[in-house]
């Protein structure tokens, strides 16, 4: 027969075991909450600067066609940061986020491109509204590249808004 002794320091044993498993097992649920929410503010962040980015390429081409001396080196160096904003924050972006915002820039661009193919002394060529039976051959790539852009926006604005708020992670 087991003795009283051996019987406590079994149940003593037991219960210290007990005790420290459900101490670590409640330390690792409040570090895996607080990385969650540390990883939530750094999205919310990305999400920011992504936005900011877009808004500002977007900004700057649509203010840089009005310019007779168009700095194409400055609109590339533009473009540049902004994919490396999004390379430095993919960590943190979903994969179609990522894939909304290299769109958004690419359309910026090629609208850009495309408006300043049709430039004639630095102002845009009107000749085509002569005749509403010629248009410029671009302008049905620019319209589709246009509504892409909008949908782009409302769409990665919304996820950012959701991010925000805290509806989506």
């Amino acid at each position: 027969m087991v003795s009283d002794a051996v019987a406590v320091g079994v149940l003593t044993f037991i219960g210290t075991t007990l005790a420290t498993l459900t101490g670590l097992w409640q330390w690792r649920r409040v570090q895996a909450r607080e990385q969650r929410a540390e990883f939530r503010v750094q999205r919310v962040e990305a999400l920011k600067e992504v936005w900011e980015a877009l808004s500002d390429l977007e900004e700057s081409q649509r203010s840089s066609i009005l310019v007779t001396e168009y700095d194409d080196q400055e609109a590339t160096e533009r473009l540049t940061q902004v994919n490396l904003l999004l390379l430095r924050r993919s960590p943190f972006l979903r994969p179609d986020e990522q894939e909304w915002a290299t769109a958004f820039a690419r359309h910026v661009t090629e609208i850009d491109t495309l408006l300043r193919s049709n430039l004639h002394e630095g102002r845009p060529d009107v000749s085509w509204w002569i005749t509403t039976a010629i248009q410029p051959p671009s302008s049905h790539v620019a319209a589709l590249a246009a509504q892409q852009l909008r949908n782009l926006r409302t769409t990665l604005g919304d996820r950012y808004a959701a991010v925000v708020r805290g509806d989506s992670e």
